[in-house]
């Protein structure tokens, strides 16, 4: 029991995480409209009032999740038996006018030759537009039985990449000979043309692993990525890709840093947030000092485009405990994307009340709350299921 529960309450801190990446790669495709409109909702697979599943697109997703399985994480299946447990579709925000649908896929790997439920090894996977954007083995110390084997790290991540490379028809030599001279228990940070990677030597669980983060750079801002963790035995644990998913638009930086301050601070003033009694907060004080601004890339239809991220620490506390406010603004066109602000310590945020252009980019901070909620509400359903299951 102690170690079922253990596995269980793992499983949902795991699924937290994985919603961290989740928000910290692909918040950005949620458009900011309200605070409902922002919410992640999980659809059933069954049910006269829910939407059914395509049949077609879950075949396609399958289809890629089962030849990771066999062709990327190399599992032994001679060794398994292999089961489909979750099959569902998370509809989420629209990317602009184009709906954005997410397959969420989990495979339970069972032992032939073991009756423990301990043993077994569930794989959860992501698929959007016909692509695989993450995958991860739960419990993370699983010992996968596979059909490959190599002598350490740097070979087995490079291993990985070349099988990885024929499943998702992207090159990765680039990314194979950037591993040359890198030492992966070290922290490190290499550039090779548009493409930088960063590793990072550390430990999830107390498991031991290297994480590593290639990313295509242009202009000093980030683009698409792919970023592995892989443990010491050198089996990969959990990736994250968006290169399928995402095109690269207009690269160009034409308003610069300074300017897009000028730009956040001069518009500062015709912004104003709702509080629940009616009152309406606005006039702004803020510190040229207390504002940190920043190079990202936001979606368009699935096309990264550049844009500041421009945080402004207030000069005092105001109603509902807002402490700063966000500004987002195009950095090739100056435009300006959206205004909210940032509460902390405080259930209350509005930040859907004012946007100058055509919203088209997230409130971080409120897309982080409300997909770590649902994640986890799915995660708290999955857990009584496992107990329901356990018990019976």
């Amino acid at each position: 029991m102690k170690n079922h529960l253990i596995k269980i309450f793992a499983s949902l801190l795991v699924v937290l995480i994985v919603a961290s990446f989740f928000v910290a790669f692909l918040a950005s495709v949620a458009g900011q409209t309200t605070a409902q409109d922002n919410a992640l909702v999980l659809y059933p697979p069954t049910g006269s009032n829910t939407p059914q599943l395509d049949a077609g697109q879950t075949a396609v997703a399958q289809e890629k999740a089962m030849a990771i399985i066999e062709n990327v994480m190399s599992v032994d299946l001679s060794k398994y038996t292999i089961e489909l447990q979750i099959n569902s579709i998370m509809d989420g925000v629209p990317l602009s006018n184009d709906n954005r649908k997410i397959t969420n896929l989990m495979y339970a790997l069972t032992p032939t030759e073991s009756n423990d439920s301990d043993s077994v090894i569930e794989v959860y996977f992501a698929v959007e537009n016909d692509a695989v954007t993450s995958y991860f083995i739960m419990p993370v110390d699983s010992q996968v039985i596979t059909t490959t084997h190599y002598t350490n790290q740097q070979e087995a991540v490079k291993g990985f990449l070349e099988k990885y490379q024929k499943v998702t028809n992207i090159k990765s030599d680039r990314l194979i000979t950037m591993l040359d001279n890198v030492d992966l228990s070290k922290n490190s940070t290499t550039t090779k043309g548009n493409t930088k990677l960063v590793v990072l030597a550390n430990s999830f669980f107390g498991v031991a692993q290297a994480t590593l983060r290639w990313t295509a750079t242009v202009n000093g801002a980030d683009y698409t990525a792919l970023e592995i963790s892989v443990n010491t035995n050198g089996f990969v644990i959990s990736v994250y890709d968006n290169r399928a998913l995402y095109t690269i638009g207009d690269t160009s930086i034409n308003i610069l840093k300074e300017q897009a301050i000028d730009i956040a601070l001069e518009n500062l003033k015709d912004y104003s947030y709702d509080m629940p009694d009616g009152s309406v907060v606005k006039d702004f004080k803020v510190s040229r000092e207390n504002i940190v601004a920043t190079l990202v890339t936001e979606p368009v239809d699935y096309e990264l485009r550049p844009c500041w991220d421009i945080r402004m620490m207030l000069d005092e506390v105001y109603p509902g405990n807002v402490q700063g406010i966000t500004a987002f603004i195009w950095a090739n066109t100056g435009e300006i994307i959206s205004y909210s602000n940032m509460a902390f310590g405080n259930d209350y945020a509005d930040n859907a009340n004012y946007t100058i252009a055509e919203p088209t980019s997230p409130n971080y901070i409120l897309t982080a709350v409300m997909a770590t909620i649902v994640v986890a509400s799915i995660a708290i359903v999955v857990i009584g299921l496992m107990v329901k299951r356990k018990h019976n």
